[in-house]
């Protein structure tokens, strides 16, 4: 029975994690990388001078000095939930199965609140735009996201020579409802296309908090704060999925039935801080 519930677990979270979690299949697949939980990479030393005419010889040599980086995978384990022999034969469907479906989906959520929260950058700089939302005042007390503020963002990240291919926006319920209200025509167009001013979209509804005040990140998991979406460049973030475990115990003497609960292995954030954004509500 116990090997039936592990299978029944690691199948079906693998079948069903990205999927449900749709933009994370945006990011880099780092999985072959994983090696014992961890990921072992390197960050390259600075580029080479290139000289245009050159009429000094001999040119120096230099050495390129890499970074070693170690990345390990955080340790997601959910709550043991009790199974009892009864449950089993008296409900109309599998519940062991149920269970492990229900733990699933709080995975998924918890390992994609991470992603989103390590994605976002802490702070404004030119390669990791933070900028702020510029619309009409809202009865929230903060102005409303605009599309051009999305244009704006696109020329932040052409100011930096990022990438223009894979271009990503996550944005919350808030921002999307801004735009739908600003123009529902062109809402209605982008959404059809999935794209706006370059950027695939998406909706993440658990995107993290800025302070208003100097447009810093707030603390992970913070209620306090303005709303954000954040953007990215596809090469620039990682996923990547470790060990899924999910052994569960059968123990007659105390709990008659099943205990079930599972571990999975998961990171997904920045290789550096390079093409990442976000846009945060501003205070009206």
């Amino acid at each position: 029975m116990a090997t039936v519930f592990k299978s029944i677990f690691t199948s079906v979270i693998l079948a069903l994690f990205y999927p449900n979690a749709e933009w994370l299949q945006e990011l880099t697949d780092m999985d072959h990388m994983v090696d014992n939980n961890t990921i072992n990479l390197a960050e390259v030393g600075a580029d080479p001078e290139v000289f245009e005419d050159n009429a000094v010889w001999p040119l120096v040599a230099k050495q390129r000095t890499d970074k070693g980086i170690v990345i390990p995978l955080h340790t997601y384990d959910t709550e043991p939930i009790h199974v009892t022999n009864v449950d089993e034969l008296e409900t109309n469907y599998n519940k062991a199965e149920s269970v492990s479906r229900q733990h699933i989906n709080v995975l998924r959520t918890k390992a994609s609140t991470s992603a989103a929260y390590n994605i976002a950058p802490n702070s404004h700089t030119a390669t990791t735009p933070v900028l702020k939302t510029t619309g009409a005042p809202k009865l929230d007390g903060t102005k409303a996201l605009t599309f051009d503020d999305i244009l704006d963002l696109q020329t932040a990240f052409d100011d930096a020579e990022l990438p223009q291919d894979g271009r990503v926006i996550l944005l919350c319920p808030k921002h999307k409802a801004d735009l739908k209200k600003e123009d529902k025509k062109l809402f209605k167009e982008i959404m059809q296309e999935k794209e706006v001013y370059g950027f695939k979209i998406y909706t993440f509804t658990r995107n993290p908090k800025y302070n208003p005040a100097d447009g810093t990140k707030q603390p992970y998991g913070a209620a306090s704060g303005s709303e954000s979406s954040i953007a990215f460049v596809k090469s620039e973030v990682m996923r990547a999925m470790g060990d899924v475990k999910g052994e569960p115990e059968y123990n007659w003497a105390l709990y008659r039935g099943w205990i079930l609960g599972y571990q999975m292995r998961f990171v997904a954030m920045p290789f550096r801080a390079y093409g990442v954004s976000a846009i945060y509500s501003d205070a009206a």
